[in-house]
């Protein structure tokens, strides 16, 4: 019995070593209102993540930290940050481009 269980515990160890790296955010333009739908990339590789509804995001990689991202949105200025270990971004506000600071002023 001993000798099932141990080959069942190691049988889980590779799941366990392979880990992923997880940061997660919220995406606000410059009112503070959330922005939805905003792409949340790491340059360089195919991981990408979409705002929700409240500006949330959570992006998952199997690449070591030390990320740059990109987070883009229409009728915002792209924004790059690096991304030095997991864990919150916090809030992370997106400017309006020209286009979108036309609309708003009425012209």
């Amino acid at each position: 019995m001993r000798i099932v269980t141990i080959m069942l515990i190691l049988s889980f160890v590779p799941y366990f070593g392979h880990s992923q790296n997880t940061i997660s955010g919220k995406i606000v333009d410059e009112l503070g209102l959330p922005v939805y739908l905003a792409t949340v990339e790491i340059n360089d590789t195919e991981d990408i993540a979409y705002t929700d509804f409240e500006g949330f995001f959570s992006l998952k990689s199997e690449k070591g930290f030390h990320w740059k991202i990109e987070i883009k949105s229409k009728g915002y200025n792209t924004e790059s940050f690096f991304v030095l270990s997991g864990g919150s971004t916090g809030d992370i506000i997106l400017e309006y481009n020209a286009e979108m600071r036309k609309l708003l002023e009425g012209q």
